[in-house]
């Protein structure tokens, strides 16, 4: 590309333990290369929407209409009121604290109020500056920011208290933002379990006796008992048995998906609070892990072989003669190599290198060291 854009992040590919040099333009996303907008965006509702955000509305929307329109009229009258009730209080809130936590801005508070967000971004030049960010001060938003300040690719902008990017909500999760982002999601958690409860109470009573089923007014127009009404009391719809089975059975495997990604998502949120971090600071943790572990293997050779040797010993040359031969091969340089290690002055161990030495460098096997990841931009998502 002939423009040099805003991010340039140095990545550790955790499964070779390689390093995947990113270029400026843009940042590696799950195997695509992720563009920042031109424009900040300035939360949920700026364009574009995300197709995740798109269909958790959808998902709501149906639900709804399936729990307040068709099953919650099938119970008794006096569940049905509390039905209405509990599972109404419920939704009505995540409708509320869903829209919040989309409307904020999670801007740094400098960014809020020294920020023109009609005005594009420049573009970031490396040569003058390393990162981003330097002495929290950002040379994009050009605003002193705070100390957990990070600037997002998605929205292109510096948010304070920064927790990751959530594409259900199309906008960043910060501290102005991040107890709407929680109450949101423990409260779908809460009205998924509410409808999941009524449908298995629905789904009971048609085996046992579907006539408690067939309580509301409007039923005693009807006669066939494989006649069902959707959608009362305002538009009564008649519809057969089978509709009735196939719109609850989708309705409660759309359901059981959602509570296993909401109740996933709530239970590693109350973990980070616990631990009193932020999505982002565990994965940065993580990565600076892998990345010591994977260290630890390539500075160990020894350990290298080892783990070929037993990965091929054990399988296809376990049993031949070669695999033996190669396993007391490595044995014999293991004891071989003790008498070609010195000890320093501070007492660590290393190995000399030298022709006549049957150390590791000399058997070809060479140590690769990696630096610390380093990151300009902040980017986790959902």
């Amino acid at each position: 590309m002939a423009q040099v854009l805003p991010f340039c992040v140095l990545q550790m590919d955790t499964r070779s333990g390689s390093q995947c040099s990113i270029t400026p333009e843009a940042i590696l996303n799950n195997e695509e290369l992720v563009l920042p907008p031109r424009i900040s965006r300035v939360n949920g509702w700026s364009l574009p929407l995300h197709y995740f955000q798109v269909v958790t509305w959808a998902v709501f929307v149906g639900l709804s209409l399936a729990t307040f329109r068709i099953f919650i009229p099938l119970l008794p009258p006096a569940w049905k009121y509390i039905a209405y009730v509990v599972t109404g209080g419920i939704f009505s809130f995540h409708l509320v604290i869903h829209l919040i936590a989309s409307c904020i801005d999670p801007a740094d508070s400098n960014v809020r109020l020294m920020k023109n967000y009609s005005q594009p971004m420049p573009i970031f030049d490396r040569s003058k500056h390393a990162h981003v960010i330097q002495n929290q001060f950002c040379h994009l938003c050009k605003v002193t920011v705070n100390k957990k300040t990070k600037h997002c690719i998605s929205c292109n902008k510096c948010v304070s208290g920064f927790d990751h990017h959530c594409k259900w909500i199309n906008n960043c999760v910060g501290s102005q933002n991040y107890w709407f982002f929680f109450s949101t999601v423990a409260s779908a958690t809460a009205g998924m379990l509410c409808l999941i409860a009524i449908l298995l109470y629905v789904l009971v009573q048609y085996l046992v006796n579907p006539r408690v089923l067939r309580t509301d007014p409007k039923y005693e127009d009807v006669k066939n008992m494989n006649t069902w009404l959707l959608f009362l009391p305002l538009f009564p719809v008649q519809v057969q048995t089978l509709i009735v089975v196939i719109i609850g059975m989708l309705v409660l495997l759309l359901d059981f998906l959602g509570l296993v990604h909401l109740g996933q998502l709530l239970i590693f949120h109350i973990y980070l609070k616990a631990k009193k971090m932020t999505t982002f600071e565990y994965l940065i943790n993580t990565r600076k892990e892998e990345t010591s572990k994977h260290q630890a293997v390539r500075k160990d050779p020894y350990l290298q072989m080892d783990k070929g040797f037993l990965q091929q010993g054990d399988g296809a040359l376990g049993s031949s003669a070669q695999g033996v031969k190669a396993k007391s091969s490595l044995l014999i340089h293991k004891h071989l190599c003790h008498f070609c290690t010195s000890v320093n002055q501070d007492g660590d161990s290393t190995a000399r290198e030298g022709d006549e030495d049957p150390c590791p460098s000399a058997l070809g096997l060479q140590q690769e060291t990696t630096e610390p990841m380093k990151t300009d931009s902040a980017e986790s998502e959902d």
